[in-house]
C-alpha cells in the first residue's frame, strides 16, 4: 500500500509586538555624582536603561535601586530616588530618575 502525501500550508496568526524604545534619559538632583559613576555602575549590575535599549519597567525598577545604593555610597543619605517615565508617541519613552530629599529622614548623632 502507497501513500500520498501532499503539501500543507500552515498560517500562525502572531499577535503584532509593540516595542517601546527608550529615546532619553534624564537624572535630575544628583549633585556630586559624575554621570560616567552613575552609567559604569548601572553596567556593572546589568541594568539596561540606556538611549535606544527596548523600554522594560523591571529595569527601570533595578536602576533605581542601584542609583539609591549609590546616593547612599557617597554620603547623600536622606535622599530618595523617583522615577518617571514620559510616553513619546508613537512608541517611545523618556526616562527620568530624581534624587529627592526624604521627609522623614532624621540626622542621628552618637554620643
Amino acid at each position: 500500500m502507497k501513500s500520498l502525501i501532499l503539501g500543507a500550508a500552515l498560517l500562525f496568526a502572531q499577535p503584532e509586538v509593540q516595542t517601546t524604545v527608550i529615546r532619553s534619559v534624564k537624572f535630575e538632583n544628583f549633585k556630586g555624582i559624575s554621570m560616567v559613576d552613575v552609567t559604569h555602575r548601572l553596567k556593572d549590575r546589568g541594568v539596561r536603561v540606556t538611549v535606544e535599549q527596548l523600554y522594560e519597567p523591571e529595569q527601570v525598577t533595578s536602576a533605581r535601586k542601584v542609583l539609591q545604593e549609590l546616593l547612599e555610597e557617597k554620603g547623600r543619605r536622606g535622599m530618595e530616588v523617583t522615577s518617571t517615565v514620559r510616553q513619546i508617541p508613537p512608541r517611545s519613552v523618556e526616562v527620568t530618575f530624581k534624587g529627592c530629599r526624604t521627609s522623614v529622614y532624621h540626622n542621628v548623632r552618637t554620643s
